[in-house]
């Protein structure tokens, strides 16, 4: 032994023993660890963080700061004023109020301030996050009789991901929701051990106050629970079914069941009763929010057959779950990446841990005598949540929603903790809360870093005082639109002008119009009500449609016409426009590739394949009119453009595209293409004359594949642009493998992909014609096709073929 290895093993030869002699340390280190949580979360010194859940925090927000007696204290993001004159609501009123509740409450005292209303809800959802490890660490403390297990499970379980980055969400379904959840937990191991019954009851409505998530937990516990009561009944020397039913109906379980299903009736029944009065005792009951959140969570027609066939296959889902579970039970510093953004780790090795962390948690229980249905109830409790929720395929979950597979951490640390304490000592189980402590700090403080690092931050005074002027301007009552807005700006409007800005669905829904928009563009042909603002802008309702429609005139006719939208072009501004617009039309996102004349116009990195990417969601470019229109507006980049490919896409479960409507648009008379070195009017009137004369192409698939000399030409009759979109492979086999550069050779072949955009044209008559020129030296076979690459890596040839040129190949 060395002597820095003496003297290490002494030093925690002195302090382990100090460590472990204190039992006030695993409190006061658990205390410790939860304040940096929010160090690394208290920056305040920023307004707003773009694309760091700012959507669904800036609907909360907007939600808690709409709840009021006026409003009937209904939940709702924003309003607007029917054809009628009354009040329409766009409602959010199937969850109970509690978590919404409490984030009112510290927002009250900030007035008008958003920046500190933003700020002081990200502290409250910061403050659950600690409570409910907090909780989490005293119900362990119970269950294993050992503090430092307890300390090193709840460190290493709320050091996820999922924990860490969803930390701050602003929301009363996120945090507010796991605090409830391990707050019925924390009275559930108290009713086991001491009986305390009332405590369980009182945490329990507490918990239903605040979310639905506590049913997760009630229902496999009281139904585990009723199983242990009817073993014991039938184990009597004499069952009497009518006993045996009798003690089973006076059971305590039973009673908190039915205690806990009351209950959430009453939470229901408040807020479908408020929902019905606030509209007028007009609206059906199965039509309110409420009873269509049951039913179903989403409009069933926003999603399209595959989606539902692929993503919410149940295979889909099921692995997604799994992948979930594997990413709750692995602290975040030992991830490669953030797992909802994974390119360097495979989402393949979180469903391998996932599998493996919920297989170990439940053949764990076999083994454990106490607490068995508490740490049953508590492993399950995210699948007996996500599965009935999954009633239908029209909403995919929020990824959110993987916190609460934080049971099965909470199940497998403690048993694995006390499986090494009986192997080796206590000192083990201490120095690997030290470890925790050490991983949940390392944790949080690369997440913060990620976070800053990947998000941009926002001026603090510009934007308040672009808002404060919209507000000011936008009295009570009247109805504002947000278009085009950064991502930075969006969502605080949703919120700030919350009760007085329409969302998209809104004005579908709503035959009334807004009365004004707030835009990030500053337009010169509108008069502008707020003159000195900088970021943002709003103009009169009317006065921006009589804009829009003159650009539409000004267009003249579409240069695109499809079953989808119409597409014009006004100088640099292309508009998406659909008459008898709905919101399903909108959900599939754009895309729209420019080809400009000089291809070093282009970004380096874009010039390889001749146009650059300028895919976009309807949401982002939007401007809604009444009467079910809608309208998109992009700007092109400021190069000449040669021609435009663009429409919408959706993506298979096999990875594949396909395309609802497509269409494509030449600006320029030589329709320039990028492969215009290779495709000149001169050599394509060769290639045709070949084709013409050519007798059966050596391949016939999709595309058929001709051989002229050294160029193989693939042609396409009644082509569709999507027929385009996937690359090509090409693989020559030379006769001789010393023809092949040295790097080629232990394959056997030269590597010739290459897209069709750069060695092809598309016919004014649909036809579509590549070519690409082979290597100089004999050549023995030729293998090519096309191909797609999977969500999960892997490679799919959508048609293929091969043809032999000698009679023997080199190797």
């Amino acid at each position: 032994m060395t002597f820095l290895q003496t003297k290490t093993s002494k030093t925690f030869a002195h302090i382990l023993p100090f460590l472990q002699s204190r039992a006030w340390l695993p409190p006061a280190l658990l205390l410790l660890a939860l304040a940096s949580v929010f160090i690394f979360g208290g920056d305040r010194g920023h307004f707003y963080r773009e694309s760091h859940h700012d959507a669904l925090s800036a609907r909360s927000l907007s939600i808690a700061d709409n709840l009021s007696i006026k409003h009937n204290l209904l939940l709702f993001p924003a309003q607007t004023i029917g054809a009628d004159g009354e009040p329409a609501y766009e409602l959010y009123n199937r969850v109970p109020i509690g978590g919404y509740a409490l984030i009112k409450l510290a927002i009250l005292p900030f007035g008008d301030s958003l920046s500190a209303k933003i700020y002081a809800a990200r502290m409250l959802m910061l403050l659950f996050f600690a409570a409910a490890a907090a909780l989490a660490y005293l119900s362990l403390r119970r269950i294993t009789s050992n503090p430092w297990i307890a300390l090193t499970a709840a460190l290493l379980a709320f050091s996820s991901a999922y924990c860490l980055y969803y930390g701050d969400l602003i929301s009363g379904e996120a945090m507010i929701d796991l605090f409830a959840l391990l707050l019925v937990f924390h009275g559930m191991v108290i009713f086991e051990q001491e009986g305390r019954f009332r405590q369980l009851l009182a945490k329990t409505c507490i918990a239903l106050l605040l979310g639905w998530h506590a049913y997760a937990l009630l229902l496999p516990f009281v139904i585990f629970g009723l199983e242990r009561e009817l073993f014991k009944a039938l184990d009597s020397s004499s069952p009497n079914p009518i006993r045996v039913l009798g003690s089973l109906m006076r059971s305590r379980y039973t009673a908190l069941g039915a205690a806990g299903l009351l209950f959430g009736i009453s939470v229901m029944t408040f807020n479908l009763t408020n929902e019905y009065f606030a509209l007028n005792r007009e609206t059906p009951l199965t039509e309110l929010s409420l009873t269509q959140g049951i039913t179903n969570r989403a409009p069933a027609d926003a999603y399209t057959a595959e989606e539902i066939d692929g993503y919410m296959s149940w295979p889909a889902f099921m692995e997604r779950q799994l992948h979930h579970i594997g990413a709750m039970a692995w602290p975040y510093l030992f991830s490669p990446t953030f797992v909802e953004r994974s390119t360097e780790a495979p989402p393949r090795f979180f469903v391998l841990l996932g599998i493996a962390a919920l297989g170990a948690s439940l053949i764990g229980l076999l083994f454990v005598r106490q607490h068995k249905i508490l740490l049953a109830s508590l492993t399950l409790s995210g699948l007996f949540w996500i599965l009935p929720t999954r009633q239908s395929a029209a909403l995919p979950e929020y990824s959110f929603e993987a916190i609460f597979y934080i049971g099965v951490a909470l199940t497998l640390f403690p048993l694995v903790l006390l499986g090494i304490r009986r192997l080796s000592s206590d000192r083990i189980v201490v120095a690997l809360s030290v470890v925790a402590l050490l991983a949940f700090v390392a944790s949080g403080l690369r997440m913060a870093q990620l976070i800053n690092d990947t998000q941009t931050y926002v001026s603090h005074k510009e934007t308040i005082a672009d808002f404060e002027s919209i507000r000011d301007m936008a009295s009570e009552g009247k109805v504002i639109w947000a278009d085009t807005l950064p991502a930075h700006t969006a969502s605080p409007a949703v919120y700030y002008l919350s009760g007085r800005i329409v969302t998209s669905d809104g004005i579908t829904r709503f035959a009334h119009s807004p009365d004004f928009i707030v835009t990030s563009e500053y337009l010169s042909e509108v008069t502008s009500l707020t003159p000195r603002n900088r970021m943002i802008f709003l103009y009169r309702w009317n006065d921006f449609q009589r804009y829009i429609d003159g650009i539409i005139e000004q267009a003249g006719a579409a240069i695109i016409r499809s079953d989808g939208f119409n597409v014009y072009l006004n100088d640099k501004t292309l508009m998406y426009v659909k008459d008898d617009c709905r919101i399903s039309d909108t959900v599939p996102p754009f895309f729209l590739a420019p080809y400009p004349v000089d291809k070093n116009d282009l970004p380096a990195e874009a010039r390889q394949h001749g146009f650059e990417n300028h895919d976009f969601g309807f949401q982002e470019n939007s401007v809604w009119q009444s009467g079910g229109r809608c309208i998109a507006r992009v700007r092109l980049p400021d190069y000449d453009i040669a021609r435009i490919h663009t429409g919408q896409y959706t993506q298979r479960s096999d990875g594949s595209f396909e395309h609802p409507w497509e269409g494509e648009f030449h600006l320029t008379d030589t329709q320039a293409s990028p492969s215009e070195t290779l495709m000149t009017d001169a050599r394509l009137r060769q290639v045709e004359e070949f084709i013409a004369q050519a007798n059966e192409p050596l391949i016939s698939s999709d595309f058929d594949v001709y051989l002229n000399d050294k160029t193989l030409i693939y042609l396409k009759d009644d082509c569709r642009i999507s027929d385009t979109a996937a690359p090509f492979f090409l693989a020559p086999y030379p006769a001789d493998e010393s023809d092949l550069p040295a790097e080629s050779r232990q394959y056997g072949f030269e590597n010739h992909d290459f897209d069709f955009q750069e060695n092809g044209i598309r016919q004014s008559d649909n036809r579509c014609i590549a070519i690409a020129q082979l290597p100089d030296y004999d050549i023995a076979r030729i293998y090519t096709g096309q191909y797609i690459q999977r969500s999960d890596g892997s490679f799919e040839n959508l048609w293929e073929g091969e043809f032999r040129l000698t009679t023997e190949v080199g190797r």
